[in-house]
């Protein structure tokens, strides 16, 4: 993790991270409008992954002005799995890029026609007479390979775990790249998951509690701090996180000259913070 002048869980050093990520979203953003136009699966699946880090970066942005810790967590954790997916996807080729594509297909088809039972309870919406639309092979196939063999939908897209596509992901990219994502794993996506499924510990934990009760917030002051120490660290993560980004996305797409203002970017947050 980057070293620290300012301490944290103050208003200068969280100040100093939003400072760096917003230059730093304006930086991905400005590479991401240059990315190639070509029609390959790759260019378009890595760059609609890559739109949508850069929207949720600025909903984090503005919700982190605000305090709003456990939301803060959750976006962090979409802004981790979109990135890991850039890189599970880059590095695992044209297999699981095709993966990824076949998913999409099948899913939007899927949303045509949807119910959900559970006991005497159900709701749903579908197209009329949708069994007959006559569908292309390719979309049958992909239909064919997300469905169970109890017919029911495979709603995963992958069955790699996240340890592998990191692992993946480290060997095709270098051990810089795979290092924030062990990093993030550790800090970020451990509490994001237990906050986005309401777990009682996700409560616990975006109020301070989630420790020994000695180390508790006592009062205002110290809860203000302990969301600012919190926020600190996962704008910090996410400043990581769109690095790896731009560098997954500059191994196939050189962006030689993004790559030297983002390393100065970063530098210059290193030696200020």
């Amino acid at each position: 993790m980057i070293q620290n002048k300012f301490e944290l869980g103050t208003d200068e050093y969280l100040e100093k991270g939003l400072e760096c990520l917003k230059k730093e979203i304006e930086l991905v953003t400005k590479a991401y409008s240059k990315l190639p136009d070509t029609k390959d699966s790759q260019s378009m699946v890595l760059s609609t992954l890559a739109y949508q880090v850069i929207e949720t970066t600025h909903s984090l942005i503005v919700l982190s002005t605000l305090g709003k810790l456990g939301d803060c967590y959750a976006l962090a954790r979409i802004i981790f799995d979109h990135i890991l997916n850039i890189g599970y996807i880059g590095a695992g080729g044209e297999q699981v890029l095709e993966k990824a594509t076949k998913h999409a297909h099948q899913k939007v088809f899927r949303d045509l026609d949807r119910k959900i039972t559970i006991k005497d309870m159900g709701f749903g919406i579908g197209l009329k007479n949708i069994e007959n639309i006559e569908i292309s092979d390719k979309l049958n196939a992909a239909i064919s390979e997300f469905t169970s063999s109890r017919g029911t939908e495979l709603r995963n897209w992958t069955d790699t775990n996240i340890f592998k596509k990191i692992e993946m992901i480290r060997d095709k990219y270098g051990w810089n790249i795979g290092q924030v994502l062990v990093i993030n794993l550790f800090y970020i996506y451990r509490h994001a998951s237990e906050i986005i499924h309401g777990s009682f510990f996700g409560a616990l934990f975006t109020k301070g509690l989630a420790k020994p009760n000695h180390e508790w917030p006592k009062n205002h002051n110290e809860m203000q701090k302990f969301i600012k120490t919190y926020l600190g660290f996962i704008i910090q993560n996410v400043i990581l996180l769109n690095s790896v980004m731009m560098r997954i996305i500059h191994h196939h797409y050189p962006m030689n000259e993004d790559i030297i203002q983002l390393d100065s970017l970063i530098d210059d947050y290193k030696n200020n913070v």
